[in-house]
C-alpha cells in the first residue's frame, strides 16, 4: 500500500528542446520583404532576427537578417525615403 502511494507522489518534468521558431519567423518576413510590403516585413524580419541570435538560433535568424537587408535593398519604397531624408 505504502509502495502505491510513493509512486503518486512523484513529479514528472518534461524538458522540450529548444525550438528554432524566432529565427524561421525572421527568416519568413526578410522573405516576404523581398517580394511585398518591405516597409513592414523588413523591420519585423530585422527585430526578430536579433532575438534569435541573441537566443542561439543562428542559422534562420541569420538568413532573416540577410533577405531583410536583400528586401531593404530592393525596395524603391524604403530608398525613396531615404532619399527624402538625404541619406542616400
Amino acid at each position: 500500500m505504502q509502495e502505491n502511494q510513493k509512486d503518486s507522489n512523484k513529479t514528472i518534468i518534461i524538458h522540450q528542446g529548444a525550438s528554432n521558431a524566432i529565427g524561421i519567423v525572421s527568416f519568413i518576413f526578410g522573405l516576404i520583404s523581398v517580394f511585398i510590403l518591405s516597409p513592414l516585413f523588413v523591420p519585423l524580419a530585422l527585430i526578430f532576427g536579433t532575438i534569435g541570435i541573441i537566443k542561439k538560433q543562428m542559422l534562420w535568424s541569420i538568413l532573416g537578417i540577410v533577405l531583410a537587408i536583400i528586401g531593404f535593398v530592393t525596395s524603391p519604397i524604403l530608398m525613396g525615403m531615404l532619399a527624402a531624408i538625404g541619406l542616400a
